[in-house]
This record gives C-alpha cells, sequence and structure tokens, in this order.
C-alpha cells in the first residue's frame, strides 16, 4: 500500500497566496470597523463627561450666586464711588454682590460674577476694602449667553435699587444644550412702606 495515495495518509497542502490575501482583506475590514466605531464611542464618553462636568459647574455657580444675592446687603444698580474707589454696577456680564460685614475676608468689600463672552466662562474676583481688584478664577465654562438681568425700583429718596436678580444660564458642549436659571431679590434691600 502506498502512503501517498492512500485517504487517510494524504498530505494537507497550504493556503494558495490568493486565499491568504483575502483572508488579510477580510480582517483589515474587521478591524478598521472596530476601530472605527471605539473611536467614536470615546469621543462620545468624552462629550459627555465634559457636558456633565459643565453643567454641574453651573448648576454650582448658580445656586451660589442666588445664595450670595439672598443674603446680600446690596447688589449696585449702578457705578457707585465708595471712599477713593468705583464700585461697578450691575450689567448683563457683571453681578456686583456686596456680602454682609460678617461673611466677608479680610481682602473682601466687593463680590463680582463676570461673564467673559470670549472665554465663554464665568469668573469671580473680589474688590478689596482699598479698591484692588484680586485675580479672577473661573466658576463655570462653556457658558453661551450673558446670564445676568435684574429688576430695579425707586426708594423713597428716588434713588434706584435692585429688587431682583435673574441668572440664565445656557450651556453647550458639542451638540448637547441645557439652560438653567433662577432668580433672587437681596433681602436686605427691600424697602417696606
Amino acid at each position: 500500500m502506498n502512503p501517498l495515495t492512500h485517504p487517510a495518509r494524504r498530505l494537507r497542502r497550504g493556503l494558495s497566496l490568493v486565499e491568504v490575501m483575502i483572508s488579510l482583506a477580510i480582517t483589515s475590514m474587521l478591524l478598521s470597523a472596530i476601530a472605527a466605531a471605539f473611536h467614536s464611542s470615546t469621543q462620545v464618553i468624552t462629550e459627555n463627561d465634559q457636558f456633565f462636568r459643565a453643567t454641574q459647574a453651573a448648576r454650582v455657580a448658580l445656586n451660589q450666586m442666588l445664595t450670595e444675592v439672598r443674603r446680600a446687603d446690596a447688589v449696585s444698580a449702578r457705578d457707585q464711588n465708595v471712599a477713593n474707589f468705583t464700585v461697578k454696577g450691575i450689567t448683563s456680564t457683571l453681578l456686583p454682590v456686596s456680602r454682609p460685614i460678617v461673611s466677608q475676608s479680610s481682602m473682601e468689600f466687593v463680590r463680582y460674577y463676570r461673564y467673559d463672552d470670549t472665554a465663554h466662562k464665568l469668573m469671580l474676583y473680589f474688590q478689596d476694602p482699598n479698591g484692588n481688584l484680586s485675580a479672577e478664577h473661573p466658576v463655570a465654562s462653556n457658558v453661551q449667553v450673558a446670564p445676568f438681568s435684574w429688576d430695579t425700583a425707586l426708594d423713597k429718596d428716588g434713588v434706584p435699587y435692585v429688587t431682583r436678580v435673574s441668572i440664565a444660564m445656557e450651556v453647550a458642549v458639542g451638540n448637547n444644550r441645557i439652560r438653567i436659571s433662577g432668580s433672587a431679590v437681596p433681602r436686605r434691600s427691600v424697602k417696606y412702606e
């Protein structure tokens, strides 16, 4: 019996060059599809994380600002000269808060929240009792529009004062957008007649 002709003993041949090329092409297409899916899912995860962080920072900043407005001694309705410096008044991009003396630090006279429309950030800085301004600190990012609006009234002497401050922040990261808002009354400046 010849071992080469016996069916159980035939030698097995390897893959041809064409078969190897076809299998490599199929494998490379599958790996490319997997890489594209992984890349897009990584981008979505990163964008969702950035959106969550920006939204959470905006909510915390909104809560902090509204609490400070409620507890404030005053929110300046217009620029005022105090001693030898100017305290800025409220605008659509600037919220000045004069906190009660017991809650101020030694280096704080007025606390300012400023919207930076070029960086789309909400910044916090302080003015000390001598009128010097501190460095700015970011409190919220990816804010798309100027967030501050307010109502005023005249006191018995005809001087305007802020009766209500509204804050509306639109936060956007990629295609994700959310609008958070609230309003507060500076309780200490409320005039009862």
